[in-house]
């Protein structure tokens, strides 16, 4: 007997994350996934594939989506906890 691919099987956390950061971005901007995509030139059916955690864009695909919400990467991927210290590098002194 075959066996289907179940796509809610394909979610992890980190998909998850992406996926609400997007959400909220999108409605902190008051633009809908339409917008989005156009911005992005990403395709907006793609767009909503993975705003509900149900796809897994590549790099290329993340940097286009970051761009156009005027946002690093690395702020739409990370969590609420480390989103408030994503872009800032913290250094430590170093006295001799």
């Amino acid at each position: 007997m075959p066996v289907y691919l179940n796509l809610s099987d394909l979610e992890s956390p980190l998909m998850i994350q992406l996926a609400a950061n997007i959400r909220a971005r999108c409605k902190k901007l008051r633009i809908t996934q339409s917008e989005l995509a156009e911005r992005s030139g990403v395709a907006a059916s793609h767009i909503s594939f993975i705003a509900r955690a149900k796809a897994n864009p590549t790099v290329s695909t993340l940097e286009r989506i970051a761009d156009a919400l005027g946002m690093p990467v690395v702020q739409l991927l990370a969590s609420k906890d480390s989103a408030k210290g994503a872009g800032s590098i913290k250094t430590t002194s170093h006295s001799n």
